[in-house]
């Protein structure tokens, strides 16, 4: 509006221009003038405090802003304080606490996943796992990322600790769909759980499959 209020004025005032052709007086052109200017100190006010918020905002929240330098002095002030002579309490009372020396260590679960066999297709094997004697048929371990799956050869005598040497398969979803076109015609499946500092329960009972 006011790009077009411009033009107009422009043309009203224009050398040899006669605005009474248009039914206008001089005073209405007088009059559009001092709009147009309004208009314009107005506009130009508007700008000027976007540019001040735009400033303000950058100095707040910008990279090394007032945020960032005081979140900085924070994080000093609770690491001086977390290794000061202070009393426990009188750290909490900034709202810092200090870490616990020495954390309890998370342990993987001392029992093997429930692990069994969903269905076998041609080129596949789907297979669930869950904690064992959980109503939930998804149930995975507290602190766990999954399980671990081992598979041997199903053709030869079933030996002990024979899951721990083969490659395994890490699941983290259950149902999970392995590809079985590289396994064994006769496979033997066993699964436990892994942590993620990489922990693991015992193995499960072996799954007899004959692959598809």
């Amino acid at each position: 509006m006011l790009t077009y209020g411009q033009q107009v004025h422009e043309v009203l005032t224009a050398t040899g221009f006669d605005p009474t052709t248009l039914g206008l007086t001089a005073d209405d052109v007088t009059k559009l003038g001092t709009l147009v200017t309004g208009a314009q100190a107005a506009h130009d006010r508007v700008n000027a405090a976007r540019m001040e918020e735009k400033a303000a905002t950058q100095a707040l929240s910008a990279p090394a802003g007032a945020h960032d330098q005081m979140e900085t002095h924070l994080r000093y002030i609770a690491s001086t304080a977390r290794v000061s002579n202070a009393t426990d309490d009188a750290v909490m009372s900034i709202g810092v606490s200090r870490r616990d020396p020495t954390p309890t260590p998370v342990n993987a679960p001392d029992s093997a996943p429930e692990f069994t066999l969903v269905k076998i297709a041609p080129g596949t094997i789907t297979v669930r796992f869950r904690e064992e004697g959980s109503a939930s048929p998804r149930a995975r371990a507290e602190n766990t990322k999954g399980v671990l799956i081992a598979v041997v050869d199903g053709t030869k005598p079933e030996a002990d600790g024979e899951a721990e040497t083969v490659p395994t398969i890490q699941c983290p979803r259950s149902p999970t769909t392995l590809d079985s076109t590289a396994m064994p015609a006769q496979a033997r499946m066993y699964a436990r759980w892994v942590t993620d500092r990489g922990l693991t329960s015992p193995w499960s009972t072996p799954l007899e499959v004959t692959v598809a």
